[in-house]
């Protein structure tokens, strides 16, 4: 949820180029001589800017269509990282110069110039009894046929305008209008099928009994580190062909006076778990009229969707059913268990009871954790997502004059997120909490926002030297949030799983289900702010922006708002000087801007004594103390609570050569976010501060990195074409600073990320995202102990495993045309980085794994550059041996949660080189009296990897939460999608 207004200002961008230029989509940077319209109506030109920006056309996004828009720009743009979450509709988290806010540091999303709340519900968390999947978010739901371009704005100086949210850039949308002229229709289908691929290597060589010992029998053991045998890999079976079908139609008309657009769509898919499906519905309309001799214009649009989905993957290993598959015990018939013999009728109960091989004949499991029957997990345990979006906007322009016009805009969006898993009777036990009837689990997230502001802009005519263009204002935003949280274990009847069938009023036991938290929070932010662009004969340029923001949040901090500004230049130097004819234009920028931050929505009512009541919450009618709150002793103002800072400075060059046939730019930037708001506890030895757990605002986070993008038309007849793109970028992150030194805290101290379930964490000196866990004892060599028997000791306490954001991160894009015929291709890759993997952790220990059988195979485990450690009577001396394969995977392997055996030993490289998208079209020019033409085109996404060493896709996350990145918590194996895709226009 987006913390503060975000106007629709000037925001030196593109966005509103598409529609006033172009004719079509188009993935060129908009010639640097052409008259641009920026997304407050401004008219610029493209030398002007002062800031990095990077846009791709629509085209780009449909070429080769992925149900969530912004996976089909991964690797397109510099500078912006992708990591998407669990299967079709999931939302995606996108980073665009690393990390800068331990609250959030996502973009802004900004549709037609008019900012959004890219509303999720409850993200998912990585852990062993995590149980819910990530629910998606607005983003996820547009349909890709209606964007007619999208443009990048990576850094606080180009979003300055928009607010505080534009702090870690924006992302403006533009959606296609009408266009002047004959009625047009367009349809659009694709249907692609889906399979899993680069799989857990798991073993069937070695079995969980010795079928010669008298008494042994499959299923006596959940460990599979019996005799050598041979046993059925039932994963691939259970693993289906996947299916996603998206249709899309389009009507649009214009004339001189009016112009309209109008558009459905629909995504269905099946996907490759069982019982998996995802369907949307989309609707898009938008209409822009002339009125008063052309001088008035009123542009509205309404957009909406509704999304279904059951069975979404769940990280964790409670809920998915792919654990219970990979932890089979070897030799158990798991065909006895199938789909039409999971579960059996209970005679005592009359209810449906599993059918599984780790519960024994009195219904009881054999063990904890336990396992359960995947298809009863899909049949039983079935967890569904609900989400409703709705976003309408009205825009009225006014020209006054030539040079001056007033502008009145407003949106309002709105979107809920309903999740509800039902967990039935029989049930494991750790997963009912107590019920015997069944349990329930259910959020519900509601977002709203109203959005209102008044523009006048100006570009009045100063000289025939010197250029001005302003812009003033004033913006109003009001955003609501309601959540309501509940967990239930006391169904009066059993299965019935309604809100109406569960029962508050019961004596409770230690551990039971039983939660209802319901949560209504708001927060307004009213803004004025001005733009100043001037220019001098058309060679030299500097922009001025200045905002002010009165934030609710900060209500009782004794301060009502804050400011931020930015400042820009530019020199076009191929104006300035006789350069040779090679090079067609040159310019180097610079800029520097401020930005602020909010805070969260009802915080700072603990400020004041008499408002603390409204800090609390209530759960199941029992009210809830605040687990933290503000440091108000005034002899520590330092530790008072204040807006979030950041201050960022960029500076760049762009060429043109040969025609302008060959572009190259490159930016470099540093950026600092300072205050950042941290939880924390604060011992009673600190002067005359309680002891408790606090808010308070500190630490420094820095970014410093560059972009470039180097593109080149190598041939553009209409016989032949080809244009190449390759972008890279580089960033380096540091905590600079993490709690204020006047505390009496550790600065070794660590800060725990949302979302990344203890794995990661913060410490001063290092990096946003860095992994911690056990790691191998050693001696002071850096040699690993190990103990009589030759296994491995590990550490205490959890330390510095490495870090998974990429170190560079590249993409090579390319497109021919042979006549009628198209060809591309996209290879992405991201390099360096470290990700750890506690499904391979788990699937050692159970003796399921590959490379646990290898070792097997091998007679025992090699344990490079060890030696006997102390106490032992070999103290100090080299062990060479080879360890028992069980004995070593018992330490370094499990399926407990943090800071359990040695995640050093799943430490992978998070380096991937893909081949990310490829497609091969043809189009037919037929000209008939209806239609006009039709693309047909072979289509494929992430197809395979050049490159990986880690045994999943390190893209890939368990929700879209500050922590979380590079673990990798049972989640739903890389698919590959291949089909066909229709264009038709008519």
């Amino acid at each position: 949820m987006r913390k503060a207004v975000i106007p629709v200002l000037f925001v030196f961008s593109l966005s509103a180029t598409a529609q006033e230029k172009k004719a079509a989509d188009t993935t060129k940077t908009t010639d640097i001589q052409e008259v641009v319209v920026t997304s407050l109506g401004v008219k610029r030109q493209a030398r002007s800017l002062t800031y990095s920006s990077q846009q791709i056309g629509g085209d780009e996004l449909t070429e080769v269509k992925t149900p969530n828009l912004l996976n089909a720009v991964n690797g397109k743009v510099s500078n912006v990282q992708i990591n998407r979450t669990n299967g079709v509709g999931s939302s995606v988290r996108v980073i665009m110069r690393g990390n800068k806010s331990v609250s959030n540091s996502q973009p802004l999303y900004v549709i037609d110039g008019i900012p959004i709340i890219n509303g999720t519900g409850k993200s998912a968390e990585i852990g062993q009894y995590s149980n819910m999947p990530d629910p998606g978010d607005v983003m996820s739901s547009i349909n890709p046929d209606d964007i007619e371009s999208m443009n990048f704005l990576k850094g606080a100086s180009a979003s300055a305008l928009y607010g505080s949210a534009g702090g870690n850039g924006a992302i403006l949308i533009t959606t296609k209008k009408g266009r002047l002229g004959k009625s047009s229709i367009s349809y659009s289908s694709s249907l692609t099928v889906e399979n899993a691929y680069s799989l857990p290597k798991l073993q069937n060589s070695y079995l969980s009994y010795d079928p010669s010992v008298p008494g042994q029998a499959p299923g006596d053991n959940e460990f599979s580190w019996g005799a050598k045998g041979a046993s059925k890999n039932y994963l691939k079976d259970f693993l289906k062909t996947g299916t996603t079908w998206v249709n899309s139609l389009s009507f649009q008309s214009g004339n001189e006076k009016s112009t309209n657009y109008f558009s459905i769509g629909n995504t269905t898919n099946k996907g490759v778990v069982p019982m998996s499906y995802f369907d949307q519905y989309n609707i898009s309309f938008r209409n822009s009229s002339k009125f008063l001799d052309d001088k008035l214009t009123l542009d509205a649009n309404f957009i909406g969707s509704m999304q279904e989905s059951k069975n979404r993957q769940t990280p964790g290993a409670s809920f998915s059913p792919l654990t219970a598959l990979y932890w089979l015990p070897r030799g158990v018939d798991f065909d006895q268990y199938g789909v039409d013999n999971y579960s059996y009728l209970n005679k005592e109960r009359l209810l449906p009871a599993q059918n599984w091989w780790e519960i024994k004949p009195d219904g009881t499991f054999k063990r904890n954790p336990e396992t359960q029957n995947p298809y009863w997990i899909l049949n039983r345990n079935p967890v569904t997502v609900s989400n409703k979006n709705a976003y309408g906007a009205i825009s009225l322009s006014y020209q006054i004059n030539p040079w001056l016009s007033a502008r009145a805009r407003g949106n309002y969006s709105w979107n809920i997120s309903d999740s509800q898993r039902d967990i039935a009777a029989y049930s494991a036990p750790s997963l009912v909490a107590g019920g015997e009837n069944g349990r329930i689990l259910k959020n519900v997230y509601e977002n709203s926002s109203t959005y209102g502001d008044i523009l006048l802009v100006g570009s009045p005519k100063i000289s025939e030297s010197i250029s001005l263009d302003f812009t003033i204002g004033g913006s109003i935003n009001t955003t609501r949030n309601k959540i309501t949280e509940i967990d239930n274990a006391y169904l009066a009847a059993p299965n019935l799983f309604t809100l109406n069938n569960l029962q508050w009023n019961v004596d409770r036991k230690p551990g039971d289900g039983y939660h209802n938290i319901y949560t209504n929070m708001k927060k307004q932010v009213q803004s004025v702010f001005a733009s100043a662009s001037l220019g001098y004969k058309n060679m030299f340029y500097v922009d001025m922006t200045f905002r002010n923001d009165w934030d609710s949040t900060l209500s009782l901090t004794g301060r009502t708002g804050f400011d931020y500004e930015s400042v820009g230049a530019n020199a076009i130097l191929s104006s300035i000087f006789k350069l040779p004819e090679v090079i067609n234009f040159w310019k180097i920028r610079g800029s520097y801007a401020t930005v602020g931050l909010g805070l969260p929505a009802n915080i700072s009512n603990a400020m004041v004594e008499y408002s603390k009541g409204y800090s609390y919450g209530v759960d199941a009618g029992n009210i809830v103390y605040p687990k933290s709150s503000f440091v108000t002793d005034p002899r520590y103002k330092e530790l008072f609570p204040r807006p979030e800072l950041n201050k960022t400075f960029e500076a760049g060059t762009e060429f043109r050569f040969l025609n302008n046939r060959l572009s190259f730019d490159i930016t470099y930037y540093n950026s600092n976010a300072t205050n950042q708001l941290l939880e924390t506890t604060i011992s009673s030895n600190l002067g005359g501060i309680p002891t408790g757990s606090y808010y308070i605002n500190a630490g420094k986070i820095k970014n410093t990195g560059f972009e470039a993008l180097l593109s080149y038309k190598v041939l553009s007849s209409e016989k032949f074409g080809w244009t190449t793109m390759v972008n890279g970028s580089a960033n380096k992150n540091t905590i600079v600073e993490l709690f204020p030194p006047s505390l009496s805290i550790p600065q070794d101290q660590l800060f725990t990320l949302t979302g990344g379930g203890q794995y990661t964490q913060l410490k001063l000196g290092g990096s946003f995202g860095d992994l911690y866990g056990i790691k191998f004892k050693r001696d002071e060599q850096g040699r690993i102990l190990v103990n009589d028997k030759g296994v491995p000791l590990a550490e205490s306490t959890p330390s510095y495993l490495g870090n998974p954001n990429p170190k560079f991160i590249m993409g090579f894009n390319n497109t021919f045309n042979i006549g009628k015929l198209g060809i591309s291709f996209l290879i992405d890759g991201k390099f360096g980085g470290q990700v750890l993997s506690l499904t391979e952790k788990a699937n050692d220990f159970y003796g399921v794994s590959q490379a646990s059988a290898d070792v097997r195979n091998a007679g025992g485990v090699s344990i490079p550059n060890a030696v006997y450690a102390p106490g032992t009577a070999n103290a100090g001396q080299a062990y060479t041996g080879l360890t028992d394969p069980r004995e070593y995977y018992k330490v370094v392997g499990t399926t407990e949660g943090y800071a359990k055996g040695i995640d050093e030993a799943y430490i992978y490289s998070a380096t991937t080189v893909r081949l990310r998208q490829a497609s091969v079209s043809y189009t037919f020019d037929l000209n008939s009296k209806y239609l006009k033409n039709a693309t047909v085109s072979l289509v494929g996404t992430n197809l395979f990897f050049f490159y990986k060493k880690a045994p999943f896709d390190p893209e890939q996350v368990s929700g879209n939460t500050p922590g979380g990145v590079g673990v990798d918590s049972f989640g739903l194996p890389v698919t590959r999608s291949i089909g066909l895709s229709l264009k038709a226009n008519f």
